[in-house]
């Protein structure tokens, strides 16, 4: 009997053993994965500033309007070869919307959804909160989701986009759901501070 729990004693001790080089074996491992990986960076140091917004991805840091908003979802669009984007912006206390084009120069559209509307798109043009605008395009388009956007990852989008001088009146319908409205307003490229979440 002594001599059963004397091997199982030193079984035990041997199992702990190959456990405990196992652990420094995979902590080492991962002290060269960050070593090779370089120093932390700070997300919102100058020198991180990334001013294309045609290159913005999701968890960067968008500085605007005196916000500090962190895109969650992007989804991209595209229209026979005509593509463009539109990126869920988050600081907990506003939900925004940016879109960018690339049409004629770059346009990029800062957007707050409208809920309960009673407002349809079609006409060429509606009269919304004292502005007339006017039918700017209308279409439908491929789209590719990631993150966080409330829509499908993928499938096919109907649009119509208005425009009152600055000020912007848009519908989307995503498969067969309903319209959905926002207004926005048109923002200069200069306006917007990019933050990298990663490169």
């Amino acid at each position: 009997m002594d001599a059963l729990i004397i091997i199982l004693l030193v079984a035990a001790v041997a199992v702990a053993v190959i456990f405990y080089r196992k652990y420094q074996a995979a902590q080492a491992a991962q002290g060269r994965s960050r070593a090779a990986a370089g120093p932390p960076r700070d997300p919102l140091a100058t020198e991180s500033v990334r001013s294309d917004p045609r290159r913005i991805r999701v968890g960067d840091v968008i500085r605007f309007d005196g916000r500090d908003f962190i895109v969650r979802g992007s989804i991209r669009f595209d229209q026979d070869g005509s593509e463009w984007q539109e990126h869920f912006l988050d600081d907990v206390e506003v939900k925004r919307w940016l879109s960018v084009e690339e049409d004629e120069g770059l346009e990029i559209g800062y957007w707050t959804a409208v809920k309960g509307a009673d407002l349809q798109p079609g006409p060429k043009t509606l009269d919304y909160e004292g502005r007339t605008y006017e039918l700017d395009e209308k279409g439908s388009a491929r789209f590719a989701a990631v993150g966080t956007t409330g829509t499908g990852p993928s499938g096919r989008v109907e649009y119509y986009d208005y425009e009152a001088g600055d000020a912007l009146l848009a519908f989307e319908r995503y498969g067969d759901s309903d319209w959905e409205m926002a207004t926005g307003r048109s923002v200069g490229e200069y306006e917007l501070d990019i933050y990298p979440g990663s490169d």
